[in-house]
Order: structure tokens, then C-alpha cells, then sequence
């Protein structure tokens, strides 16, 4: 019995470790945008989806109107939305996708 106890005691302490030990990586079928971030709304019976496009601010930049309904659970979808994302963060003559960390008097 008290070898048993050892031997799963091993056991969830080496599971343990492997599970600490992964790298935080982000997902590959699970792409984030570096900056900002997009919002999709779809209306139900109708056709077409809007796209807000949003600085790390929180600060809208832009909204736009797809003609099509989109699937945001695909992942191609996603990479459009986040390559789309990145034109409209280019655009943007106020820079306020870039966070401060401070502010001086």
C-alpha cells in the first residue's frame, strides 16, 4: 500500500511538471492580433456583418460593412479580420493604438 501511495505521488508530481514546463505560445489555430482588436455584428435574417475595428486604447478607428455574412468561428476568417485590422491601424493619423505607460507633466 505505501509503495502504491509512492508511486502515484511520483506520478502527479513528473504530470505536474510537464504541464508547467509548456511554453505560453499563442494558439496557432487560435490567431490574436498583436494590437487592437475587431468586433463583428450580424444581424439575424439579414445579410452582411459590421466590423468595428478598435484600437488597444479602446478607441473605435473604424467601422465597416461586409457584404457578406462572416464566420468568425473559421479560421481564415479570422486572419482577414486581423489583416484588416492591421490597414486600419495604419491608417490611423492619431496613433492612439500605441499605450502609454505614462504620462509626464
Amino acid at each position: 500500500m505505501m509503495k502504491l501511495n509512492v508511486m502515484l505521488a511520483a506520478t502527479l508530481m513528473v504530470a505536474g511538471m510537464q504541464y508547467t514546463m509548456k511554453s505560453p505560445k499563442r494558439p496557432l489555430r487560435q490567431p490574436y492580433p498583436a494590437t487592437g482588436f475587431w468586433v463583428t455584428e450580424s444581424k439575424p435574417g439579414k445579410t452582411g456583418t459590421i466590423v468595428r475595428y478598435y484600437a488597444n486604447s479602446n478607441r473605435l478607428v473604424s467601422t465597416v460593412a461586409e457584404p457578406a455574412n462572416l464566420d468568425i468561428t473559421k479560421l481564415s476568417v479570422r486572419r482577414y479580420l486581423n489583416k484588416k485590422l492591421a490597414g486600419e491601424l495604419s491608417r490611423d493619423t492619431t496613433k492612439a493604438s500605441i499605450q502609454k505607460l505614462y504620462e509626464t507633466n
